[in-house]
Order: structure tokens, then C-alpha cells, then sequence
């Protein structure tokens, strides 16, 4: 396949990823992803298409450099630091006010635009250093 189509569909995984997230407050946010984390675990995984497709880019090109490492690292760290927040927003462990009202604010637009704009040119860096 050729590297500009392999960036481009990471560029559209990461939009459909963007897509069903989406809220203008992180504590909406929160709530559409427990939406998908009370069905199941796995179900939750799946949403994360960019995730999916950029741990089948690394297998499937054998790369493993350090872009693909650290888009993995990073990946994983938005994960499971979701899922941390929504079980604390459930109650399941201490929550700090500081915390309770910076979920409270809105998400400016750019911040939903770094995913899809970075993990492509990661992609893109991991061909490169192969």
C-alpha cells in the first residue's frame, strides 16, 4: 500500500474516533465514554479506531521506531486516563474540586484537531527512520 493512503486512513480513523467523542465540555465527554465502557470494555477498544489502526500499521509494516512508540505511548496514556477520570466521575475514587471544575470548561476546537494532525505525521516519521 502506499504511504499517503495509509496516512490518510489514519487521518480518517482518527476523525471517526473524534467524531463519537466530541462534546464541548470534557465531562460529556466522560459520559460518552461510559456509555460505550458499561456495555463493555471491548466495545470501548473499538471506538478507538485510530488506536486499532495505528497498532495494525506497526504490526503489519513491522515498525518500531520511536514516533510509533511514543504515538502508542500516547494512545494508551488517553485511554486508560479516560477511563480513570470516568470511574472517579462515578465515584469509585477520591475527586478533587480543581479537577470537578476544569471538567467544567469548554474544549477549544484545536484541541479536537491534534489527534488526527499528529498521529498521521507520526505514522509518517515511523517509514521515514525505518
Amino acid at each position: 500500500m502506499e504511504l499517503w493512503w495509509i496516512l490518510l486512513l489514519s487521518f480518517l480513523a482518527e476523525i471517526i474516533e473524534v467524531g463519537w467523542q466530541y462534546a464541548d465540555r470534557f465531562d460529556r465527554v466522560l459520559e460518552r465514554i461510559d456509555a460505550l465502557y458499561r456495555r463493555s470494555v471491548f466495545l470501548l477498544l473499538l471506538g478507538h479506531t485510530g488506536y486499532l489502526y495505528l497498532l495494525y500499521v506497526s504490526l503489519r509494516y513491522d515498525l518500531l521506531d520511536w514516533p510509533i512508540i511514543l504515538a502508542i505511548a500516547l494512545k494508551t496514556l488517553d485511554i486508560f486516563t479516560k477511563i480513570e477520570l470516568m470511574r472517579r466521575l462515578h465515584g469509585e475514587g477520591e475527586w478533587d474540586p480543581t479537577l470537578r471544575q476544569m471538567m467544567q470548561m469548554p474544549i477549544p476546537l484545536w484541541l479536537w484537531l491534534l489527534g488526527p494532525l499528529t498521529y498521521p505525521w507520526l505514522i509518517y516519521l515511523g517509514f521515514l527512520y525505518r
